[in-house]
């Protein structure tokens, strides 16, 4: 890995550091102070809106990224044109969400709810950070990023220490994505001078967008489903106050994922450069062990100081995250290892198997999810996540390429069974 891409990994790393030390000591003490109920609601339409963020990306995302790494004029022209198109679908999709909350919810609850689907409109169109991520600029984002962050947290933070109102809580969450997306946008239109692009070769690219953008879409919302749909099934079926406690659960199990994606990333290159695919399927093995290596130990301080820490500094309303926790700490192993699998099926360009294999993840955890919450409540919800990260990464990973998937796992365990890939 050459020192451009090291530095530029070094600080997409230290955000998130960044991002965990304003998670224990500030959003902890906010949530302590709101309680589950109103942390609840925040959560609940957090993960509804962010839904709806991916569907009004339409895919860009990843064609921008793409297009930026190889023709940076190409990549600009595409972000221009189709912004557009992504604010239409994001106030198309969310209208009727609103319409429902303003006539079935509390005022607080719509006001909360208000605030975090225009947090996630701007989220939805600050695609200017792919920019900087394509260009191995990420120093800029992350200075941009830690800004908003910082100014964010410090504004909960007050709210929390002066006990104020907590529906003031809707200015940092509007804050958080705005200043960055302001910053940045102005930042990049300093920097980067494009001629205007007729109106022939917008529609171009919007053709494009809406032509290519489309199966990536499916893909995105299946894995948004089975991500977010134990924290949405929980507000359904239970309550907001259990949402927030859930979702104590999943931001401290996820917390860590960091350092897994920087070993899987740091590794990437050296596995898609591999010609020989069994020399591939066991360096793939040997970046397996790693990731079991580094989570272990995670696991183990969540299992032995994890209800300590929830106690301490979330409260006692949380507790009941404990028990969530330490089975969605093993999740977040299994979904890093699942990662690395599908990048393994990506090398082999089977992009239409990924995409049919997220839609039978997506059914089988709405499936599971609403059975086991309806019978062990957010416990349920923490299994049913865990069985479906067991079933994306085992089963519905088998049937490609003659069980080449299986033949990793095998060689992660140590046990060298000769399969044919």
């Amino acid at each position: 890995m050459n020192k451009k891409i090291f530095s530029n990994s070094v600080w997409m790393i230290s955000e998130k550091v960044i991002s965990i030390l304003g998670l224990v000591f500030v959003t902890s003490f906010v949530a302590k102070y709101v309680g589950p109920d109103i942390y609840g609601q925040i959560a609940f339409a957090n993960s509804l809106f962010q839904i709806i963020q991916i569907i009004s990306l339409l895919g860009s995302d990843v064609l921008i990224f793409k297009r930026l790494s190889k023709k940076e004029r190409s990549g600009v022209n595409l972000i221009v044109s189709t912004y557009p198109i992504r604010l239409k679908v994001y106030l198309f999709c969310s209208f009727p969400i609103l319409t429902y909350s303003y006539f079935t919810t509390a005022t607080d609850s719509f006001i909360y709810i208000v605030a975090v689907c225009i947090a996630c409109l701007i989220y939805s169109l600050d695609v200017y950070n792919i920019f900087y991520d394509a260009k191995l600029k990420s120093k800029v984002n992350v200075f941009i990023n830690i800004f908003g962050l910082c100014v964010s947290l410090f504004i909960r933070w007050c709210i929390a220490y002066f006990e104020m109102d907590p529906l003031y809580l809707c200015i940092p969450i509007v804050l958080t994505p705005l200043i960055p997306y302001f910053i940045r946008l102005l930042h990049f239109r300093m920097h980067n001078v494009f001629p205007t692009l007729r109106p022939k070769y917008k529609w171009k690219y919007k053709r494009y967008l809406l032509r290519i953008g489309f199966n990536f879409v499916i893909t995105n919302i299946s894995v948004a489903l089975y991500t977010r749909f134990s924290l949405l099934a929980i507000g359904l079926f239970l309550s907001k106050s259990y949402v927030g406690v859930y979702s104590v659960a999943v931001t401290l199990a996820t917390a860590w994922i960091f350092i897994n994606s920087a070993i899987t990333t740091s590794c990437l290159p050296m596995i898609f450069s591999e010609k020989d695919d069994r020399v591939c399927i066991n360096k793939i093995a040997v970046v397996n062990r790693y990731i079991i290596f580094v989570s272990l130990p995670i696991m183990l301080l969540f299992i032995f100081f994890g209800k300590w820490f929830i106690a301490y500094f979330y409260g006692a309303d949380y507790i009941d995250a404990y028990i969530p926790l330490v089975i969605l700490t093993f999740t977040t192993m299994i979904g890093s290892l699942g990662t690395l699998s599908a990048r393994y099926i990506a090398k082999h360009s089977g992009y239409t198997y990924l995409s049919r294999k997220m839609f039978i993840v997506a059914i089988f955890s709405i499936i599971v999810s609403c059975l086991l919450i309806n019978s062990i409540g957010i416990i349920g919800a923490a299994v049913s996540s865990l069985l479906t990260e067991i079933f994306s990464l085992t089963i519905c990973n088998y049937f490609f390429r003659n069980h080449a998937v299986l033949c990793i796992h095998l060689r992660t365990l140590g046990i060298y069974k000769n399969i044919t890939t």
